[in-house]
């Protein structure tokens, strides 16, 4: 039993370490601090970004005005650098200065860009990779857990 722990906490930890990678595209702390900043829904500074979720929320603030695109892509091939887009939102931000928008994720990579416009036309964005795993896959995880503590 304690050979079937082991071995499914392995693979746990390989599914979920070499699944994504985040990053910022090019740009200044500065840029990102005037333009707009995402307060939820995505952790940009995280190397590994995993979810069993279908949906995902991404909050943000930037300038009252301001129009913010989220789009996200999947890949076509997976050596490959094609990418398909799968969704596209616009939202104008109000007066608060906040945003709020859910996205859907396909399983596998879905790359999500992010572009803010204040209105003088300036903009920067950010993109980063969320890999959406099976949900089989954490069914299974879970029962796993079930079962071990079931088995003393």
């Amino acid at each position: 039993m304690k050979k079937l722990i082991l071995v499914l906490a392995t693979m746990f930890l390989l599914i979920f370490s070499n699944s994504v990678f985040a990053y910022a595209a090019s740009i200044s702390d500065s840029e990102v601090k005037s333009n707009f900043s995402i307060t939820g829904g995505l952790n940009l500074s995280k190397e590994i970004n995993s979810t069993f979720d279908k949906v995902k929320t991404v909050t943000g603030k930037a300038d009252e005005g301001s129009t913010v695109t989220i789009i996200v892509y999947e890949k076509l091939l997976e050596k490959e650098e094609k990418l398909k887009e799968v969704d596209k939102y616009k939202i104008v931000v109000g007066a608060s200065g906040y945003f709020t928008q859910n996205i859907n994720l396909n399983v596998g990579e879905n790359i999500v860009d992010i572009e803010v416009k204040d209105k003088n036309n300036k903009s920067s964005s950010v993109s980063t990779t969320i890999t959406r795993k099976k949900s089989e896959i954490k069914n299974e995880l879970e029962q796993a857990i079930i079962l071990s503590r079931t088995r003393k």
